[in-house]
């Protein structure tokens, strides 16, 4: 399997929440690099290890421990200040070879006009490890490490790489100006995109570091940090997610509002809730951050289909389903606008929309849609009962979504995110949410993260954890008398403890 530098963020912090530290994976990798230096180079004796100050530089720091113990003689060059490490693991992993004073001869190479010192220091030495960028990198290297690499390739020694060649660009081979011309590459986990290329399969060695299954089949807080974007400082309203929530009618004015509501608290700069106007007065005056835009009667119809398409226009997303109902003239109504939605704009799929789809599925046919049945409407919409256990669940769900060329989030204990390539369990939430509305509360959330991310299959992964760990939040504080506007408020502050 090829995994891009954001999947493999997602699994480290994945990891993480399952109990598995950075500073854990970081000892895995440096034993295993070492592992595949001894292997590939068994004669070399005295060995240079150039590290950076990321967490690439801290598998090297690790590396060079374990290479010591194997009796061989070691240099080690930290290329950056020490005060530039940033990552805990990194330093964590430095300041114990600094107690190695017997076995591993340091030397920091802060500014270009060293880079003397590791050229003479690199002459006698039978092996060059090279551990000073990772996966991270999306510039040309900067200086020292710019000259470093230059050092390194000039220097006419056996070479082995840490995860990847520095220099190159984990995703985009193309990119690469100036990378280490590496004999052997130890890279960790599993292939990398720029690893892919034929010359480099034939030199790669893919080193299992203990990552647990579990931190890729279940979603957890890599997913969602992922899934936002940094705000620019200078970004304006509207720049950071606009979302368009249609449904309502004189039977359900509520799910529309929570829906909004959620929409807003996960970070939308803009969201307009589009209902009938039977319901207006009451939805407006639930909250002044609410803007509502009220449609003629007590459902919504083919008659108002222009007025919403002209509408979506200017937002990024549309939550089209809470509270509609299943009137028949509402449900030519929803057909008719995500028939004519543009491809480009994310459509939420929710409730009583979903019954209305199930009877011409062929309109969701190039259209960027996320799907969010509960068990029920997923029997409606494919006209199939699945399997209880959620491992196979999993495949049914995928095989489906793969077949309509679409992403669901099948509701649940443990919800289910399929799109057609892959697929994530989600087993975040609380027994209290079976309460009514936090469906509503998803499909919010959902709105929100589809307009911020292109990528759906992520929004609809990290949309599912966000809702779950929003009741969880909830409910300690209020158990199973949880509401779903409990819910709403939480959001915030998972935001935040993942964030953090």
């Amino acid at each position: 399997m090829v995994i891009t530098s954001e999947e493999v963020r997602i699994i480290d912090e994945n990891s993480e929440e399952l109990g598995l530290s950075v500073l854990q994976l970081m000892e895995n990798a440096g034993a295993a690099g070492a592992r595949v230096a001894i292997k590939e180079f068994p004669n070399a004796k005295l060995i240079a290890v150039c590290c950076g100050t990321g967490n690439n530089g801290g598998d090297g720091m690790v590396l060079a421990r374990h290479l010591v113990s194997m009796n061989k003689k070691v240099r080690l060059f930290l290329v950056g200040h020490k005060s530039k490490i940033r990552s805990h693991a990194t330093l964590t992993n430095f300041n114990i070879l600094k107690q190695l004073e017997h076995s591993i001869e340091i030397t920091i190479i802060s500014d270009s006009s060293l880079i003397k010192i590791l050229k003479e220091k690199l002459l006698d030495v039978d092996l060059i490890i090279d551990s000073l960028l990772g996966i991270g990198l999306t510039n040309e290297p900067y200086e020292p490490i710019k000259s470093v690499i230059k050092i390194i390739n000039i220097a006419n020694k056996p070479t082995l790489a840490v995860d990847l060649p520095s220099g190159m660009w984990s995703d985009i081979p193309e990119k690469t100006k100036l990378m280490v011309n590496a004999d052997k590459i130890a890279t960790f986990h599993d292939t990398k995109p720029c690893l892919t290329i034929k010359d480099l399969q034939e030199k790669t060695t893919i080193c299992r570091i203990g990552v647990p299954p579990e931190a890729e089949i279940f979603v957890g807080k890599g997913d969602l940090r992922a899934t936002f974007p940094k705000r620019r400082t200078d970004s304006h309203k509207g720049e950071n997610g606009k979302v368009l929530v249609v449904g309502g009618s004189i039977k359900y004015s509520g799910a529309p509002v929570l829906a909004s509501r959620a929409a807003l608290r996960t970070g939308a700069d803009l969201v307009v809730t589009c209902i009938p106007e039977s319901i207006a007065r009451s939805v407006r005056s639930d909250s002044p951050n609410m803007i509502v835009k009220s449609l003629k009667g007590d459902y919504l119809t083919k008659e108002h289909s222009d007025t919403i398409l002209d509408q979506l226009e200017k937002f990024d997303s549309m939550v089209i389903g809470p509270g509609i109902s299943e009137n028949p003239e509402t449900f030519e109504f929803i057909l008719d606008v995500i028939k004519r939605t543009p491809s480009e704009k994310s459509i939420v799929i929710d409730a009583d929309a979903l019954k209305a789809i199930s009877t011409d599925l062929s309109i969701l046919k190039s259209k960027k849609v996320v799907l969010t049945p509960h068990m029920g409407e997923f029997k409606i919409l494919f006209g199939k009962k699945i399997s209880n256990n959620w491992f196979e669940r999993k495949e049914e769900v995928f095989e489906i979504a793969q077949k309509n060329k679409t992403t669901i989030l099948l509701k649940g204990k443990y919800d289910v995110i399929s799109n057609a390539q892959t697929s994530k369990i989600n087993r975040t939430g609380h027994v209290g949410m079976t309460v009514g509305g936090t469906g509503d509360v998803l499909a919010g959330i959902l709105g929100t993260l589809s307009a911020i991310n292109v990528n759906l299959f992520r929004a609809a992964s990290a949309a599912s954890y966000l809702a779950g760990k929003a009741g969880e939040f909830a409910a300690e504080d209020f158990g199973n008398s949880l509401l779903a506007t409990d819910v709403i408020e939480k959001i915030p502050e998972v935001i935040l403890s993942v964030k953090e």
